[in-house]
């Protein structure tokens, strides 16, 4: 064997040293894909869970959160400002799965919740109010124009107070 072979043999198991390489990345570089993906699902659901749990944990908070959304001058202004970081919380939540959807990073699925989540909080006479007075200046112009779009837009998804006043359960 001379030393052109040897070095074309060389140059060949670079190659393939090269290409596994690149395969191998490209594996790792999916597999962290999915593993961020399933953190953004973790985040949301545990987010929403610590919010729902403030709300949920206390009748008195579930008052102030049910008549809120009813009707936000049913409320004195101790309240409102309850019903207000509530609502913003929410808002901030959806701000955030807002832009993990825009960068690709949230399944369609529960970028389906979060919309839904969105035009029943929003969409409602208290949601609205908030949104309308003040809520909407709060955060960036594109995730301000989706919410004023889709409450606009859709009729409400699913009425919460409508829900617990039914007396069903």
């Amino acid at each position: 064997m001379n030393w052109d072979a040897i070095g074309a043999l060389g140059e060949l198991l670079g190659s393939i040293t090269v290409l596994i390489t690149l395969i191998y990345l490209a594996i790792q570089t999916r597999s962290i894909n999915k593993q961020s993906k399933a953190e953004a699902r973790y985040a949301f659901v545990d987010a929403v869970g610590e919010i729902n749990m403030v709300i949920g944990q206390s009748q008195a908070n579930a008052s102030v959160f049910r008549r809120g959304l009813e009707e936000i001058e049913n409320l004195n202004s101790d309240e409102k400002m309850q019903f207000l970081m509530y609502v913003g919380q929410y808002s901030n939540l959806w701000s955030v799965m807002h832009q993990l959807n825009d960068d690709d990073m949230l399944p369609q699925t529960q970028w389906k919740i979060v919309c839904t989540d969105i035009v029943s909080v929003l969409g409602s006479d208290g949601g609205r109010w908030f949104w309308n007075n003040g809520g909407s200046d709060a955060f960036d112009n594109s995730f301000s124009e989706f919410v004023s779009s889709i409450i606009e837009a859709e009729s409400k998804s699913y009425d919460m107070s409508a829900m617990a006043n039914s007396g069903k359960g």
